[in-house]
């Protein structure tokens, strides 16, 4: 039998995107340009390819979000599937991951490629529930004693905070890339702040102007991260997020299993579910808040 050729891998580079693209679709998935321009903007991102005679035969991401780190994008050409070149590139992602300070090793599979990462050690902990909706004409009204406005510079601190409490990990990095593009911040209204006392463990986090409630920051492919400890709060940011959508487009919510109540609730308000991504881990538990998650950055990132 011929020997299975060695899988070489390295970093990719702004030249090979095109390439990583090729082979995406010719898998069947969509056009990832938006995707690898924020993966190659995100400091905390690694993308790889693997290689086979100068050609790209496989690629990956890894995303170290502190203690999580995160897989996605892995894909081999179908010519040079059954070979363990898959296997291969998730290893390597992992060791990256585990070198960088992740304990816990997270994604979301495909049905063809769950049976290898569960033979990897990884099990499944919850299924992400992807949701979308259309534009809505109308910019909805905040809900009673809040208001929202255009995130400012000075808010990423508290995003980020916001954000580690929700998701226990430490998504800085691509959340700073999100925020130059702008987001919207949702804080309590002046005359509900006057009383209440700062840094008081409620799950809220603070800004110069005051307690944040929620935010959103619009991410590729119609996705947001989008957090929101109260229920009322993430329905309006995900409406707020379908109101700013062009005209013509959708937005997609990711809803985590354990935040149920959440899709029910916007089924019964015309969204559509269009599939389940069950999220596998590696490594000890992730003590986040999944009940205070509303979107994604992505399925790479988180």
């Amino acid at each position: 039998m011929k020997p299975v050729e060695r899988l070489e891998l390295r970093d990719l580079t702004p030249a090979d995107v095109d390439d990583a693209i090729a082979l995406a679709i010719a898998q069947g998935w969509r056009d990832r340009r938006r995707f690898y321009d924020l993966v190659l903007r995100t400091s905390t991102s690694r993308a790889r390819v693997g290689m086979i005679h100068g050609q790209i035969v496989a690629t990956g991401i890894a995303t170290a979000n502190g203690p999580v780190g995160w897989l996605g994008g892995i894909a081999v050409d179908a010519r040079f599937r059954a070979r363990g070149y898959g296997r291969a590139m998730t290893e390597n992602l992992i060791q990256l991951l585990r070198a960088a300070g992740c304990s816990t090793v997270s994604l979301e599979a495909t049905n063809a490629g769950r049976p290898m990462y569960e033979r990897m050690g990884f099990r499944l902990v919850t299924h992400y529930h992807q949701l979308e909706a259309g534009h809505l004409d109308v910019r909805p009204a905040p809900p009673a004693g809040t208001r929202v406005r255009a995130l400012e510079p000075a808010d990423l601190p508290a995003v980020i905070e916001l954000d580690r409490a929700a998701t226990a990990e430490d998504r800085s990095a691509p959340l700073a890339v999100l925020a130059e593009a702008g987001g919207w911040i949702l804080e309590s209204a002046p005359t509900e702040r006057s009383g209440g006392a700062r840094g008081s463990g409620s799950g809220q986090a603070e800004s110069d102007h005051g307690p944040i409630r929620g935010f959103l920051l619009p991410a590729e492919r119609s996705y947001g991260a989008v957090i929101a400890p109260r229920f009322e709060d993430g329905l309006f940011l995900l409406d707020l997020h379908r109101s700013v959508a062009p005209a013509e487009g959708h937005v997609r919510a990711g809803i985590p299993g354990e935040h149920i109540a959440a899709v029910h609730e916007l089924q019964s308000r015309g969204w559509e579910e269009t599939w389940q991504a069950p999220r596998l881990l590696l490594g000890p538990d992730v003590p986040w808040h999944p009940e205070w998650i509303w979107g994604q950055i992505n399925s790479a990132m988180g």
